[in-house]
């Protein structure tokens, strides 16, 4: 991510599908759509609902130096996901949710979709969510006259590129969504990324990911 956060490019991972739960015979997985998942919910039940258990984490190995899991999504499982009703591609998008791991409270969602035609879609349900316009909103615009983003070797991008950043605080839900996305117009389809947090405003958490996902350069309320 050309934001310049500290760990947003750190993993995500993924899922799409069908609704049919039979796991064994037919390797398909249940249905739910991210704007039904409530803050606090156990994590390990959230996964039961899709068929799935943390067995299935595509993050691989547990990692016993933080105090919260990270469940990646696998992307070889039938899965049916959703956000605000608009589908997750299976093959491309990047889905993880954390939890901790002494109470199991979900405290963070998080997704990368890329080329997702529903991106437009989803950035405006949610804002309907939100009740209101974004709460900060900037937009940079990348060209090869005045780069502004490097790339994995450090060297300025000559791509027209432009990436908008905003933030919604959801009052009533106690949850705020930080969105990049970034649009590369240089590319014939043009590449889009969306990437999208989705923090619980009251966990202990908040803070800590919050700046360790260098979120804070752009808003920290």
């Amino acid at each position: 991510m050309n934001c310049q956060e500290k760990g947003a490019g750190k993993s995500v991972s993924q899922t799409a599908g069908t609704n049919i739960t039979n796991k064994t015979a037919n390797n398909t997985h249940g249905k739910m759509d991210f704007k039904d998942l409530k803050f606090g919910t156990n994590g390990e039940e959230v996964l039961k609902r899709v068929g799935l258990t943390a067995n299935d984490n595509a993050s691989g190995d547990f990692n016993t130096s933080v105090d919260y899991v990270e469940f990646q999504f696998p992307k070889d499982k039938n899965l049916n996901l959703s956000l605000f009703n608009n589908a997750l591609q299976p093959a491309a998008d990047d889905v993880s949710v954390f939890y901790s791991k002494n109470d199991k409270k979900v405290w963070c969602y998080e997704m990368v979709l890329q080329n997702n035609p529903n991106t437009d879609a989803i950035l405006s349900a949610i804002e309907k969510k939100a009740g209101h316009k974004a709460d900060f909103s900037d937009k940079k615009v990348n060209t090869k006259e005045r780069p502004i983003f490097l790339d994995e070797n450090g060297e300025f991008k000559t791509d027209h590129i432009e990436e908008t950043v905003q933030v919604w605080e959801d009052k009533d839900a106690k949850t705020t969504f930080f969105t990049i996305h970034t649009v590369n117009l240089s590319k014939k389809p043009n590449e889009n990324t969306l990437k999208i947090f989705a923090l619980d405003k009251t966990s202990p958490k908040y803070k800590e990911w919050v700046s360790y996902r260098s979120l804070d350069m752009f808003y920290n309320k």
